[in-house]
């Protein structure tokens, strides 16, 4: 079945990659972004998004899927006001436009791992305490909560994918990104990385991120709640680093400060087992991932 789908942050790693995916599968896509482009089925939003439900009122959407906003831990205790709006408001101004004009349209919203904060065990499972440790962490989980007032009140059809850590081409932000502008910048072969490289993640392949809405689009019953989106398994940062760092410039030398990031947690690992139960398997591992992120990032 081919679905009319809106794509909102579209020209972000993320909402660029959806859109190109679904467009291969043959689906009918509409993108929407703070960007001035002109190109067909594109919208230009305002900065305050407040022409977005205009875009509702004219058409029918089968699914929205929310994927702009911000996503800089750090930045959301310096600037909490600007992290509230990209990632709270606007989300209830996307749910309130769906509500008012379209209420039919599925809408995926985009939540974050931040929301678990640091959990006392791992892997982590949508079931577990949600305790984030920074004001990103905070505004993912009211989001969230926007998505099950909702769903329950209204009866609109919601889910929140808590995304854990995401890579992949297109990516120009977070630790891999990060490191690759490190060694561009390093005039002594030395780089210098915060934390002591014994903090794990969960990575997860932007192809593998793909194929997991994909499955909860198929699968889910969009009933208000969340599911994490990962690959199930846990990487120390250094080892992460060190396999990245001999693809990309074997020659560098990797130095940890041993200091800890506000808002960031230690590990992460997700249980990703209702992600399986709607057909999801994880296909692709780190080194297969930084292959080829490595490979765009000498085409940049």
């Amino acid at each position: 079945m081919k679905n009319k789908i809106l794509i909102i942050g579209s020209e972000g790693f993320i909402g660029k990659s959806i859109s190109q995916y679904f467009l291969t599968l043959g689906h009918i896509v509409f993108t929407a972004d703070i960007v001035n482009l002109s190109k067909s089925n594109y919208l230009f939003l305002k900065s305050d998004i407040s022409n977005l439900p205009n875009l509702f009122k004219h058409k029918n959407f089968d699914i929205c899927i929310n994927a702009s906003g911000l996503a800089n831990v750090s930045n959301s205790f310096d600037e909490s006001n600007q992290d509230f709006v990209a990632n709270v408001f606007n989300v209830h101004i996307i749910l309130e436009a769906i509500k008012l004009f379209n209420k039919n349209c599925k809408f995926i919203n985009l939540s974050s791992a931040a929301v678990y904060g640091n959990p006392k065990s791992y892997p982590i499972s949508e079931l577990d305490d949600l305790n984030p440790i920074s004001p990103y962490g905070y505004h993912k989980l009211m989001s969230e909560v926007l998505c099950c007032e909702y769903n329950k009140v209204f009866d609109i059809q919601t889910i929140s994918l808590r995304i854990f850590s995401v890579y992949g081409p297109g990516s120009r932000k977070q630790l891999f990104w990060d490191i690759y502008k490190k060694i561009e910048k390093s005039s002594n072969g030395t780089i210098e990385i915060i934390g002591n490289g014994d903090e794990s993640r969960d990575f997860i392949f932007i192809d593998d991120l793909l194929e997991a809405v994909s499955c909860i689009i198929e699968n889910s019953t969009f009933d208000g709640g969340a599911i994490n989106v990962a690959s199930g398994e846990e990487t120390l940062i250094k080892n992460a680093i060190y396999t990245f760092v001999n693809l990309l410039q074997p020659s560098i030398k990797i130095i940890f400060d041993n200091k800890v990031r506000n808002g960031d947690p230690s590990n992460w690992q997700a249980d990703i087992s209702l992600l399986e139960s709607f057909g999801f398997k994880h296909k692709y591992n780190l080194e297969f991932g930084l292959n080829k992120y490595v490979t765009w990032l000498k085409q940049q």
